[in-house]
């Protein structure tokens, strides 16, 4: 295997699911809902196939790389796209958490109490020095 041609293919692969990803946050983000099946039945195709060219890329063994090519180069853009991508996906995982909740839960808020009445209380309690 040509360590070149693999990360190309792996980079233009990772750039396929990056555009993928980014449509559907634009999506949650916009529509507030669960994304079409369009747009999952698309995920369903790439992600497995980004899963293969992972593979692909562990098999390759270091002898095979020239210092004269831009083999680092791709390493690195590909190193730099998956960290998106994972960015990316974690974002829109949790997006969708939020989107799929119950509305009484989206809207709960831990802390009804305002803070100036509860500086008010702390202000009544006896300090520490007191005791």
């Amino acid at each position: 295997m040509d360590p070149v041609f693999v990360l190309n293919q792996h980079l233009q692969l990772c750039t396929q699911v990056y555009e993928l990803l980014l449509e559907e946050n634009t999506w949650l983000k916009t529509e507030k809902s669960v994304p079409s099946q369009d747009l999952l039945d698309k995920k369903q195709i790439l992600l497995p196939q980004l899963e293969t060219s992972l593979l692909d890329l562990k098999k390759l063994k270091p002898e095979l790389f020239s210092p004269f090519d831009n083999s680092k180069k791709l390493v690195g853009e590909s190193h730099s796209k998956l960290l998106k991508i994972f960015y990316l996906d974690r974002e829109n995982e949790e997006l969708l958490v939020k989107i799929t909740q119950p509305t009484d839960r989206q809207n709960f808020q831990r802390f009804t109490t305002p803070p100036d009445q509860i500086q008010q209380i702390h202000k009544r309690l006896p300090e520490e020095d007191e005791k």
